[in-house]
């Protein structure tokens, strides 16, 4: 996005200037913020000079038609079956992305042209994995317009996404049996229970501290609600993240005992993790008091969500058929779970191409 230029007059008023080339001529436009400056150069950058010109100057043209801004405000708000905090995820993920590129436009103004600009834009800040949650927002939105009778057609179906900067997504990092056994080590002796149920079962971590006593009925823990953010930063205890990570997980026998003894005496409805004093145990406390100490010393420095990889890794060095793996993790579509895991699967390749092998075997040798 162009730089606006800052100027001040002799009688001290402070203008912006953004220069820009229409046709073959260079010019320039001048405003009175700095904030109304990169708004026109937002649109410089989507719609082009000319579009750019055109919405500057639309003036004050009364028009019925919504614009992307209010649509999705719409689409948000009027949303059936989600909590608060999704609300306010979506809010945000819409003004940081599609907001200030596109949602200033009228939606019978929303070309595939100009939503490609805004494509192209994203894909070269987010990785494909976000541009695919800012797409689907996005179609969401648009669909509306067409349901309204704005448009005709959804103008990003069937739009190919950018590859996106894969570069700087976040890889996952797996722990091998002697690095977890020395991150326990490392931790506080009251929560290596916690630790070892988050790498032996693959469990969430917003669903493992919202574990109740009434939920483990060994050999199985029952899985039915986890931890939400709220948009307050509080704590909130809902469903599970979709329908089937509402499941129940059969425990490896190494963790039956611990379980039952924190579990021993304790009421149903307690909940089994908790902090050294009681209750709940927070994520930015349990962090940066205990995650953080016990894997300073690896490179790199994995999260917490990494147990959760972890796991898979181990079920699917072991042979566990992918989807059983998808049903212990609880994913949505068995997709997500070759999607994220199927790089683990080097045995696979090699069966793979063990296989096509011997297919050319029974085939006459070349003449």
């Amino acid at each position: 996005m162009r730089t606006p230029s800052r100027y001040v007059g002799r009688d001290g008023t402070v203008t912006y200037k953004i220069r820009f080339r229409h046709g073959r001529r260079q010019t320039s436009e001048s405003f009175g913020t700095q904030k109304e400056a990169k708004k026109f150069a937002a649109w410089l950058d989507v719609l082009g000079p000319q579009g750019a010109l055109d919405q500057l100057y639309a003036g004050e043209q009364v028009d019925d038609v919504p614009t992307l801004d209010e649509l999705a405000a719409d689409h948000i708000r009027l949303l059936t079956g989600v909590e608060v905090g999704t609300r306010v995820t979506y809010t945000r993920l819409w003004e940081r992305t599609w907001s200030p590129l596109i949602g200033h436009l009228p939606a019978n103004h929303a070309t595939r042209d100009a939503i490609a600009e805004a494509v192209n834009e994203l894909g070269s800040r987010y990785s494909a994995k976000s541009l695919k949650n800012q797409r689907g927002l996005l179609a969401a939105v648009l669909g509306r317009a067409v349901d309204q009778g704005v448009l005709t057609k959804n103008p990003v179906a069937r739009m190919r996404l950018p590859r996106g900067q894969e570069a700087d997504a976040k890889e996952m990092r797996i722990l091998d049996q002697q690095e977890f056994a020395d991150v326990v080590l490392r931790a506080h002796g009251h929560y290596q229970p916690l630790l070892r149920f988050l790498y032996g079962t693959g469990a969430r971590w917003g669903e493992a501290v919202a574990l109740e006593v009434r939920d483990v009925q060994l050999p199985n823990v029952r899985i039915r609600r986890a931890v939400k953010w709220s948009p307050e930063g509080g704590r909130v205890v809902g469903a599970t993240k979709t329908k089937k990570s509402n499941r129940t997980v059969l425990l490896p026998p190494a963790l039956h005992g611990e379980l039952d003894m924190l579990c021993a005496g304790r009421a149903s409805t307690d909940l089994v993790f908790t902090a050294p004093r009681g209750g709940p145990v927070l994520h930015r406390t349990f962090w940066s008091d205990i995650w953080l100490p016990a894997v300073k010393h690896l490179d790199p420095r994995p999260r917490i969500h990494d147990l959760r990889h972890s796991h898979a890794s181990i079920l699917l060095a072991g042979g566990t058929p992918i989807h059983v793996v998808q049903a212990r993790l609880g994913h949505e579509s068995i997709q997500t779970t070759v999607d994220r895991y199927s790089h683990l699967l080097p045995d696979a390749q090699v069966a793979a191409a063990a296989a096509a092998d011997r297919a050319f075997g029974a085939l006459p040798g070349p003449r």
